[in-house]
């Protein structure tokens, strides 16, 4: 078996990809993509091309067999690798744990997107404006707590019984939520208790590394390097747009530093 998954480690797709295959103990090659600033050309291109047609990570190679999208590829890993399953059993409880990966993969991911794109690639300046984003990204986050902390009534997980990928997909941005100095509020006691479970859990603990790896090598200050072309698309535009960030849409746009992937 030759397993390969195109990753970034800041992505929490990717993130979330990784805790399930360190959860099975499923041995895979990590290859590194910049989806910012791969092209045609750089060695790792065509096959990460060929392999995730709108060119973002993650995407699994399987021997001759390529998939893409985040949820795609956990759904392939549990199929092909059954055992230590990542849903729960009982047709309710696997359709709650797939909605809870759903608000993280769209809601907390458009939120912690926007965020990054004020605090880190600054693009919003310092002022009145950015401290109202930011204010009304708090507000969405605790809205969004809410409803997780109503899914952990009565269970010690979002998959259930037992850790899965529900849990893989909330953490990796809960933790990046504390980056930003949003936590969840005293009134959140089961998702703050849970958080700390998570922390506990080796599958996390091992991306949590691979992530302070990045962030303390080269990895990190390159992504400030240049003018880089961010990619906007669904839920994190629509973020930008209803949070107060038309402007920076827009001005992304005439100055060619966000895109949107063309299909074909």
């Amino acid at each position: 078996m030759s397993l390969t998954l195109y990753e970034h480690p800041v992505s929490p797709y990717a993130r979330k990809v990784k805790i399930v295959l360190y959860e099975k103990g499923i041995p895979f090659e990590r290859v590194y993509v910049a989806p910012m600033t791969i092209k045609e050309g750089d060695a790792t291109f065509g096959e990460f091309s060929a392999s995730s047609p709108r060119l973002e990570v993650p995407c699994l190679v399987d021997d001759e067999f390529r998939c893409f999208d985040s949820t795609i590829i956990v759904d392939y890993i549990d199929d092909k690798w059954p055992e230590r399953p990542m849903l729960p059993p009982g047709a309710r409880d696997r359709a709650r744990a797939r909605m809870v990966e759903e608000i993280a993969d769209t809601v907390l991911d458009a939120i912690n997107w926007g965020l990054m794109e004020i605090r880190f690639f600054r693009r919003v300046e310092k002022g009145p404006k950015a401290e109202e984003m930011q204010r009304r990204a708090g507000l969405q986050l605790a809205a969004a707590w809410d409803r997780l902390e109503s899914d952990l009534e009565g269970r010690p997980w979002f998959s259930g019984g037992a850790f899965g990928r529900a849990d893989a997909a909330v953490i990796v941005h809960v933790a990046a939520s504390a980056l930003y100095g949003f936590t969840p509020l005293e009134r959140h006691g089961r998702l703050r208790e849970w958080a700390a479970r998570c922390a506990a859990v080796e599958s996390v603990q091992r991306d949590q590394g691979d992530l302070a790896a990045f962030v303390g090598g080269e990895g990190m200050r390159s992504m400030r390097s240049g003018p880089l072309r961010r990619q906007y698309r669904d839920h994190r535009l629509e973020w930008m747009m209803k949070t107060g960030g038309l402007d920076v849409v827009l001005r992304g746009l005439e100055e060619g530093t966000i895109h949107f992937v063309a299909w074909p």
